[in-house]
């Protein structure tokens, strides 16, 4: 039994196994990026923090500390945050103020969430920590459909009703029916939808329930239908259209049909129904309403997907009405505003936390969150004083220039920027869980209730978000001729089954056949381990721990150097190779300082309003000095010159971005 003055979590070799892990994961996140990207960071920071706690009943959850922590950490990616960050660099003072906060925003926001995940399972009990993997399932499903017939339902629509052909989702994006100021609006509103239905499915032994349904459906409709048919005929619909639409540009620098609105096509396109369509989702979710029950962990999902739609629609959708002549209420125009959504979720989940005694996760989501953003803004920081050396923006002498010429071209910045701010992420999640490690009452796991779902656990995170991540490799990176000399491919687009020419694939279905057989062997075999544990699996729940790390880990950081080998250049050094080695040292730590048995001196609270009470105020006093330093350092270096780097973009003035560079139908995205 180690008996130390230092709790476990306190450790360092604790703090930097987290810092590490969340780093690794980041900086191969910037390569894969989004949602699934930031999930692989989330992982191993879930893992290494419970498996390092030195409490076994964190131990015992350590596959959901793991899964919760990757769903936290995958909510930020879908956020625009470059543009963000190039106003600092602007030497416009007004944007560079503005960037400094808007990148702490940003950081938090993400970071938040990420310890919401993080910490969610050491305070939850089991019977709902358990039964919430269900509701969870029905909105993947949901999601999983969309994610494969995404593109064809895009070619069905615009073929349909437009005659054209599939829209170019990457540079015309916005030419999409389905774009709404380049957010995840459809995936929020499928898991409404998802959760609408498992929730009428938990009462399907109730046949009054579908009648009811229905009936309220079909009032819905009809109700719709005529306040639009009265206002149609009132003549006041078009006048109702002109005072919440608005274009997303200036009208009289760029022609108004050209611009896209602060609506999606797709509703243009359905205008004459869209009365008894709103109708059906009023009727519809006034049903819910009333009769909805939300169990089994439902209501927090719930509350998530209606905080991104409240927050969505009242801030860039009709905020931006009042906000016009500064470009809307949106952090990045003409960039995509997934970033309001996220504050609806964070605010969602924050709620849902205090209503369900368990704020303590919202002690950690703040914790995280401020250290996060800070963290963000200061490796931003950082990096306009590494840029300052040699640059020919601040140096005139073509000697001193050619001195810094390498340091210039080298890829640090995407080091200090992505692995940088990833080592920042992991202390703001291990400072978090450290300081709840000693003040959280003991959790039972006994009985362990839908053991399925640890099962479900290894599989999603081994096999669905490995897969979907590294296959990208193979359509962007391995059969791309981007760059390549006279059309090269490493790899080529189609080949022929051995010895039976007739059967001919793409590389992109070749790979994924052999990851299928891959999962179909993992199911099999997590399926026989929970009838029989399998010899190779350690009986200690910190051993299990181990080999989950150490073989997500190993299995992400080849993914990444496959991705990056076919056209590795000497700057891929400093990125994989770091990756690389930081994946060695998290290794020796991981097994080295990992021990069986430890004592954790608790001293649970059951009141955690006090300390999130301090929290706060001290929270902005520090980001208020911190971001201001930031600001006024940058001023002294560069003064009003544009720092050479990421994009002379501006936030307000008459060269803002929303101004001289929107969104247009027929250019390519920005």
């Amino acid at each position: 039994m180690s008996n130390t003055s230092t709790p476990p979590a306190w450790r360092w070799s604790t703090l930097i196994l987290a810092m590490l892990s969340l780093s690794i994961g980041w900086g191969i996140r910037g390569n894969f990026g989004h949602e699934f990207g930031a999930m692989l960071a989330g992982t191993l920071c879930g893992t290494a923090v419970a498996l390092f706690s030195g409490r076994e009943d964190w131990r015992r959850r350590v596959l959901y500390f793991a899964f919760f922590g990757a769903l936290g950490w995958g909510f930020g990616g879908s956020m625009s945050y470059m543009q963000v960050v190039s106003y600092t660099h602007s030497g416009h003072w007004v944007s560079q103020l503005y960037g400094f906060y808007g990148t702490f925003a940003l950081g938090f926001l993400w970071s938040a969430m990420g310890g919401a995940g993080t910490a969610y399972p050491a305070v939850e009990d089991r019977e709902r920590l358990t039964a919430l993997m269900k509701p969870l399932i029905w909105v993947f499903v949901v999601w999983a459909l969309y994610y494969f017939f995404e593109d064809p339902l895009e070619k069905w629509y615009t073929a349909t009703f437009y005659g054209e052909k599939g829209v170019d989702q990457r540079w015309f994006r916005q030419k999409s029916p389905f774009y709404w100021l380049d957010t995840d609006w459809l995936q929020a509103f499928l898991a409404l939808i998802a959760l609408c239905a498992f929730d009428q499915w938990q009462r399907r032994a109730n046949p009054a329930g579908w009648l009811m349904l229905t009936v309220f459906a079909v009032c819905g409709a009809a109700l719709g239908f005529v306040v639009q048919w009265e206002l149609t005929t009132a003549g006041a619909m078009n006048s109702i259209l002109a005072a919440v639409v608005q274009p997303q540009g200036d009208i009289t620098q760029f022609d108004r049909d050209n611009l896209i609105t602060n609506w999606p096509q797709f509703f243009s396109d359905i205008g004459s129904h869209l009365g008894w369509i709103f109708g059906v989702i009023f009727g519809v979710g006034l049903y819910f309403f009333i009769f909805g029950k939300w169990s089994s962990g439902s209501a927090l999902l719930m509350h998530m997907a209606l905080g991104w739609y409240i927050a969505f629609l009242a801030m860039p959708v009709f905020g931006s009405l009042f906000l016009s002549d500064y470009g809307g209420f949106r952090m990045t125009p003409p960039r995509g505003d997934n970033w309001a959504g996220l504050v609806g979720v964070l605010a969602g989940t924050m709620i849902y936390m205090s209503r369900n005694g368990l704020i303590a996760v919202n002690y950690a989501t703040l914790v995280s969150g401020f250290v996060g953003g800070l963290g963000l803004a200061g490796t931003q920081f950082l990096k306009l004083m590494l840029t300052s050396f040699g640059n020919p923006v601040l140096v005139e002498d073509p000697a001193v220039q050619e001195a810094w010429k390498h340091w210039q071209g080298a890829n640090w910045h995407s080091l200090v920027i992505e692995q940088g701010v990833g080592l920042v992420y992991g202390l703001g999640i291990a400072l978090a869980m450290a300081w709840l490690s000693t003040r959280l009452k003991p959790l039972t796991d006994e009985p362990p209730v839908r053991r399925w779902t640890e099962a479900f656990c290894v599989f999603f995170l081994l096999n669905v978000l490995v897969y979907v991540n590294v296959v990208k490799a193979v359509t962007a990176d391995w059969t791309s001729t981007d760059g390549r000399p006279l059309g090269f491919r490493s790899v080529p687009e189609t080949m022929k089954m051995p010895l039976f020419q007739y059967v001919e694939m793409s590389a992109w279905a070749w790979y994924s056949l052999l990851f299928a057989c891959l999962s179909i062997c993992t199911v099999l075999l997590l399926e026989e381990h929970l009838r029989r544990p399998l010899s190779v699996v350690p009986k200690s729940w910190l051993g299990k721990g181990q080999m989950f790390y150490l073989i997500f880990l190993w299995a992400i950081v080849i993914g990444n150097f496959q991705k990056a080998l076919v056209s590795f250049t000497e700057q891929r050094i400093g990125t994989e190779g770091t990756v690389f080695f930081n994946a060695i040292v998290a290794t020796y730590i991981i097994l080295y300082y990992g021990r069986e048995r430890e004592t954790v001196p608790l001293q649970p609270i059951s009141r955690f309003g006090p300390a999130i009470a301090k929290l706060v105020p001290a929270g902005f006093v520090a980001v208020l000095v911190a971001c201001l330093s930031f600001y006024a350092g940058t001023r002294a270096v560069y003064g009003d010159k544009f720092s050479g780097f990421g994009g002379e973009n501006r936030r307000f003035g008459p060269q803002a971005d929303w101004l001289v560079k929107p969104v247009l139908k027929n250019a390519e995205h920005r």
